[in-house]
């Protein structure tokens, strides 16, 4: 194009936006204020766009009414007649058909992380069938990809109020789920952002010292004499006073404890992830799959806190976690929310797609035929604890008037969740708006279960309000 030209386009342009009225964007063109609602693990089998009552409706209009809504994608999105399921022992196979997408989004769905112990239960196929269903509605998504740095990368959703970043990992997954490196000659490995967790069984010294006595003869039983060298050699790297025996790491202590210690790799991976969000989006969000426990399920590993805190460090506005289907607390950290469990959002037990070798590890014979059947061999049922949730709406100000400007959390609100208990298998596990007795039931176990991170929670009107401090 010459200067004439590019001369003459110009100024075409410009009358054209004239014409249509366009100014130039200024600090207002952005609302002062966002606001992003959260829910916990979606599981659905069965459709619910179709009820029209009114507790449920009042979910949606939540939902809906958040600048952006997150949730955990606890399920393979796809036809599974078209679709090989994955070997796995003692866990359920989780698939929902393409419909579930557009109800998700109906419902107000926008963001949501795919790295969960269910990620890759239909293979490779079912993987990119999950995320190519996703992007069809629209819906934003983190966690999970055709190679480990696309499984790692932020994701993004758009809306009026700025851009959001979400960078999303799994610490509860089999080995073969994680996602792998490219190489140069090679395509990488499809799967999920990995949170690897080393274990570390703490026993009292004299057993201690009994199992270190039988790395040799662990060793000789074994026939890896001829590999001496090698042994000493990865013994030599191992932590000081720790010892392995098989594949598990032992250290002596004043008592038994198991200690998990996320792996420096995956911590860097991610946290730097965070970083490039930051620079990036308005809000960012950390958010972890994470069934790790101690001492109860209400009670998260120590790793977690150490995780969430390190995510809020590297530029998280707010932190996310689901996976142990039961509500954990919350902390405030740096101003910042650290939700430590949302539980459940969408739980149908019913998996009508089950493959024989999972009828078979549930204790029932292969060509099993009702699904309701092999639902009752999970203990979920007859525990209030997995029917209950909330939904956090979080209210930022700022961010979105600069480069760099920080957003500040001014707000979180707590809406409490039914999901049924009691109810017939067809009929539970969609949620309803919590209200009279139940709210405050919920929200009271919460407000308990924040205690010991030093959170204070006010219930009025069956709403909970976190004191930010």
């Amino acid at each position: 194009m010459n200067r004439r030209t590019f001369l003459k386009t110009l100024t075409h342009v410009a009358a054209a936006g004239a014409a249509a009225g366009f100014a130039p964007r200024g600090r207002a063109s952005l609302p002062e204020r966002m606001t992003v609602a959260a829910v916990g693990d979606c599981l659905p089998t069965r459709r619910f766009t179709e009820r029209r009552d009114e507790p449920f409706l009042a979910v949606a209009e939540l939902l809906r009414g958040a600048d952006c809504t997150w949730a955990n994608c606890e399920t393979v999105i796809g036809d599974p007649r078209e679709l090989y399921p994955a070997f796995k022992e003692g866990d359920p196979h989780v698939i929902c058909e393409p419909w579930a997408a557009d109800a998700l989004a109906w419902l107000g769905i926008d963001f949501v992380g795919t790295a969960n112990n269910h990620t890759m239960d239909w293979g490779h196929e079912g993987l990119a069938s999950t995320l190519a269903q996703l992007e069809r509605v629209g819906i934003a998504h983190a966690g999970a990809g055709e190679d480990l740095a696309q499984a790692s990368r932020p994701g993004y959703y758009d809306c009026p109020a700025g851009r959001v970043a979400q960078v999303n990992c799994a610490s509860s997954f089999r080995d073969y789920f994680a996602a792998g490196s490219a190489h140069p000659y090679l395509r990488g490995r499809p799967g999920l952002n990995p949170l690897r967790v080393e274990t570390i069984q703490q026993l009292d010294r004299d057993l201690f010292d009994r199992i270190a006595a039988l790395q040799g003869k662990f060793i000789e039983r074994n026939g890896w004499t001829l590999f001496t060298e090698l042994i000493e050699e990865f013994q030599s790297k191992l932590p000081e006073g720790t010892a392995v025996l098989g594949e598990t790491l032992f250290q002596a202590g004043d008592g038994y404890d198991q200690l998990a210690l996320p792996r420096p790799e995956d911590l860097e991976r991610i946290t730097r992830a965070i970083g490039i969000g930051r620079n990036n989006a308005r809000v960012v969000m950390a958010t972890l799959h994470a069934h790790e426990a101690s001492g109860g399920l209400e009670i998260c590993d120590p790793f977690i806190p150490t995780f969430a805190r390190a995510s809020i460090d590297a530029g998280a506005d707010m932190f996310f976690a689901a996976g142990p289907h039961v509500l954990r607390g919350i902390e405030i950290y740096q101003g910042k929310p650290i939700f430590y469990s949302l539980s459940n959002f969408i739980f149908h037990e019913i998996m009508r797609s089950i493959p024989a070798d999972a009828w078979a590890a549930a204790g029932l014979p292969k060509d099993s035929l009702d699904p309701s059947t092999y639902a009752a061999t999970i203990p979920y049922s007859g525990d209030v604890r997995f029917w209950q949730s909330v939904v956090p709406v979080v209210t930022v100000e700022g961010g979105g008037e600069t480069e760099g400007g920080a957003a500040r959390v001014v707000s979180v609100e707590l809406y409490p969740l039914n999901l049924g208990f009691g109810e017939p298998y067809w009929r539970r596990g969609t949620p309803e708006l919590a209200r009279g007795v139940q709210a405050e039931a919920v929200l009271g176990e919460l407000a308990r279960l924040s205690e010991p991170f030093g959170t204070s929670i006010r219930i009025r009107d069956g709403v909970g309000y976190v004191d930010l401090g």
